[in-house]
């Protein structure tokens, strides 16, 4: 496109004091001459000297053509009785770089010396100057392009930071990109994902380019899948001239497989892409990949569960009516298919299954994902359970039809299903996905090929959630250390003059709600298999606490108890972790005692046995909790080196008034006399029960009559403080 000029004289360039030399030099090559003006490849001026009006001689030049491509020739006329001459200063390739306008005396040029012959050496100087000039703006002006264009990749989110769905998210990037290019069109063509998002750069479509993106995007995309690498095609004048100037990049990771194409049109009249387009296309295109990569299944070309749970968060994430439901399916005997026919043909029954997970077998908005090897998921807005119930069984009856693997011997394909509503809950995608995974895990018992609804209603929904937001709150804490540890004293009722000890508790520190009791929050851990990592906290926390006092520890002889629970005890690494952590901890022999409770050793009597074995040889002593409310309770004390036995809350409470409750706990007395075992009362709320649990034969008591739970670091300080008066008074 021609460039529009100015229509008058440009202001002199900054540099301009850098060509008053060859002012000089022209003066003492030129006896006669009376002005001189230098100027710029835009004819700006540069330089001048004398009585010279560049402005006209400017306007001479434009309507030469200098500055469109006429014929750069020098020009003598005479005006206003001086002879005037027109240089242009041309690069190899006809180039116009600057001029000199002369102005000499004499008006006829025969009777003067020739002012071109005579300036030939200052000439060739000055065309030099004005090449690195130009050739230094050149990179100037390329290399601030470039640093633009390298801020503006920099800006864009990359796979990571897209909060959007993958369509949504290569439809951004398409957008910025075609406003970046300048382009008239631009096009994100994945074909393996049915994929292809047109973006036009104006605010009314160029339909040429948008014709030859249609007659030619499968030429397009098998070149930039065979070369690898970005094309421009801009084309030359002429009757041959290309419709459009187009820009192809492979949308493609480093050394990954082609996905497909990044396209960019311009119109034929339209400046040309140039290299730095090209660079830039190419970044792009590895960009577009990453998205593709995090967003959508490599095979099937669905959504993954990542670019599902995105799409979701922006489509119904914030909806608050309408019935929506999740459809789970998992291909049966999958593992089945790979052995016998290879990963090929299996491949090709998920793709083939993939391809069935669209329109017209789903509505046109649902959405459908590959979660795992051959595991789907499809998203349904606006579909209640019994109609996602009615497509599920078509969708199963039309897998069943698939004809796959070999003529004489096909694969017998079949699904199984599980529907589950889903409600714009927190978390509400996935607690769907888990009600319907858990469906299919139920019509996968069945048999083949089955369906099953989720039946839960919306309090049971509400209890997951409130569990989901329990296991989000613990598995903070353990991050960010807001657990606390507690202990409550454990009291000698026979012998006063033992030490007794404290049993470790754990509390949580809410920001909001101040210290919470563990409550609940033990039954959802239990339930999500997060006890061992509380447990490793606790354990952890504790030992540390207790090996800075040490001293204190040891002179008082107070017993620690910790409690361990049954997933923890089936857990070998846990078991050298602890292990480890007394080793480390080096504290007085026998103070740590660690409680299991009945249900924990029945669960793994073997592994209970075995742990209890290890352990003991760091001198830790250990105790059955809760005991009397296990049917077995007699055959722990004979299998397990138990040292005491904590008679369960339920006996405990009701020990004043419940004859049966008095003739347990006495029952147990005499039967852990009789292991040589200590024996400690549970929930002992007052004094009239401790004073009964002591009658019955009690060692030991818990509970409000003796102190309620308080901050381990405060009741091993005052221990400390109890043993520096103890040895005062010694002195």
């Amino acid at each position: 496109m021609l460039q529009e000029m100015p229509t008058s004289v440009p202001e002199c360039d900054p540099s301009a004091g850098a060509f008053y030399a060859y002012v000089g030099w022209a003066r003492s090559l030129l006896g006669q001459l009376q002005g001189i003006c230098v100027l710029d490849g835009v004819l700006g001026v540069l330089e001048s000297w004398g009585e010279l009006q560049a402005a006209p001689c400017v306007a001479r030049m434009r309507d030469l053509g200098w500055l469109t491509g006429g014929p750069l020739e020098p020009v003598r006329e005479v005006r206003a009785g001086l002879q005037q001459v027109l240089l242009p200063l041309a690069s190899a390739d006809g180039v116009l770089l600057g001029a000199v306008v002369l102005s000499c005396a004499g008006a006829h040029p025969e009777q003067a010396p020739d002012p071109v012959a005579a300036l030939q050496p200052l000439m060739g100087c000055l065309r030099r100057q004005l090449e690195e000039d130009k050739a230094r703006k050149t990179a100037l002006q390329l290399l601030t392009e470039r640093t633009a264009d390298l801020q503006w990749l920099l800006e864009l989110p990359g796979p990571a930071q897209q909060t959007s769905g993958g369509r949504s998210s290569l439809h951004a990037l398409l957008s910025a990109a075609t406003t970046r290019m300048r382009s008239a069109l631009g096009v994100l063509y994945l074909p393996d994902n049915h994929l292809c998002l047109l973006q036009s750069g104006a605010a009314i479509p160029d339909e040429e380019c948008a014709e030859v993106w249609q007659r030619s995007r499968v030429q397009m995309s098998a070149w930039v899948r065979q070369k690898r690498r970005p094309l421009v095609l801009n084309g030359r004048g002429g009757a041959a001239a290309p419709r459009c100037k187009i820009l192809l990049a492979p949308i493609a990771a480093d050394c990954g497989p082609v996905l497909g194409v990044l396209a960019f049109f311009r119109p034929s009249g339209a400046t040309d892409f140039r290299q730095r387009h090209l660079l830039l296309a190419g970044h792009l295109g590895r960009l577009a990949a990453g998205i593709v990569d995090s967003q959508f299944d490599s095979v099937t070309g669905l959504y993954t569960r990542e670019g599902l749970e995105q799409v979701y968060s922006r489509v119904l994430g914030a909806a608050n009516d309408g019935c929506h439901s999740v459809l789970y399916l998992d291909v049966d005997q999958m593992h089945v298919v790979n052995e016998l026919y290879g990963f090929e043909i299996g491949n090709e029954l998920l793709v083939r299954v993939a391809d069935l997970l669209a329109p017209p077998q789903l509505p046109d908005n649902a959405l459908a994902a590959r979660i795992a090897a051959d595991r789907f998921a499809v998203l349904l807005p606006d579909t209640d359970t019994p109609v996602a119930a009615v497509l599920a069984q078509q969708l199963q009856e039309r897998i069943c039809r698939l004809a796959i693997g070999p003529v004489d011997n096909p694969i017998d394909v079949s699904v199984s299903g599980g529907v589950a509503a889903l409600l714009t809950l927190p978390q509400g995608l996935a607690r769907a996905l888990a009600a319907a995974e858990l469906a299919c895990k139920t019509a996968k018992k069945r048999g083949r090929n089955r369906l099953k609804v989720d039946s839960c209603d919306d309090g049971t929904m509400l209890r997951r959630h409130v569990d989901a937001v329990t296991v989000g709150q613990l598995r903070a804490a353990l991050k960010s250390d807001q657990l606390m540890l507690y202990a409550q004293r454990i009291e000698p009722l026979r012998n006063r003059s033992l030490p007794g000890g404290y049993e470790v508790l754990v509390r949580l520190n809410d920001p909001t709600e101040g210290v919470v009791l563990p409550g609940s929050l033990v039954a959802v851990a239990e339930r999500y298999q997060m006890l061992p990592a509380i447990d490793r906290w606790v354990v952890r926390k504790t030992l540390q606490t207790l090996a800075a006092h040490r001293a204190a520890l040891e002179e008082s002889g107070v017993g620690i108890s910790i409690n361990l629970s049954g997933q923890s005890i089936g857990d070998e690494a846990f078991a050298r972790q602890l292990g480890e952590e007394l080793r480390a901890a080096q504290l007085p022999p026998g103070i740590i005692t660690f409680e299991i409770t009945e249900q924990a050793a029945v669960s793994s009597l073997a592994r209970a046995e075995e742990i209890i074995r290890r352990l003991s040889q760091w001198n830790c002593r250990f105790a059955l909790d809760d005991f009397g409310t296990g049917a077995n309770s007699l055959t722990y004390l004979n299998a397990l080196p138990i040292a005491r036995v904590k008679i369960d809350g339920s006996f405990v409470r009701e020990i004043l008034t419940n004859p049966r409750s008095q003739a347990t706990v006495r029952g147990i007395v005499e039967l852990a006399r009789g292991f040589s075992i200590d024996t400690v009362a549970e929930f002992v709320e007052n004094r009239a029960i401790a004073e009964r649990v002591g009658e019955l034969g009690v060692d030991y008591a818990q509970g409000y009559a003796f102190g309620r739970p308080e901050p381990l670091e405060e009741v091993l300080e005052r221990l400390k403080e109890e043993d520096s008066q103890r040895l005062l008074l010694e002195v």
